[in-house]
């Protein structure tokens, strides 16, 4: 699967395990890590790990998915593909982390 992030900043942060660490805590980094490790070796959303479940919201966040990470946080991404299902969904951009509850 293809990811993008908003922009140079962003990418910098994802890919830089000291500022994920200073920003998360090092289990969140590394739970952070291995979630993108995962979307770039899925072909589509549906070969993702079922421990990632990951899901679409729904009113003001619609269009939005989440990838499981430390409970009960989550990472954000948005499709940057035309898809009629989830699982044809093979491109998307990391959004934000947050806790959605």
């Amino acid at each position: 699967m293809e990811i993008s992030f908003k922009n140079g900043r962003e990418k910098e942060f994802y890919q830089s395990k000291s500022a994920l660490t200073s920003a998360y805590g090092d289990r969140m980094a590394r739970k952070i890590a291995q979630r993108i490790s995962e979307l770039q070796a899925a072909g589509t959303a549906q070969q993702l790990p079922s421990g990632a479940r990951f899901h679409e919201h729904s009113g003001r966040r619609e269009g939005l998915f989440s990838i499981n990470l430390v409970q009960p946080m989550r990472l954000i991404v948005r499709p940057t593909c035309s898809y009629k299902a989830w699982v044809e969904i093979t491109s998307v951009e990391i959004y934000e982390i947050m806790d959605p509850h």
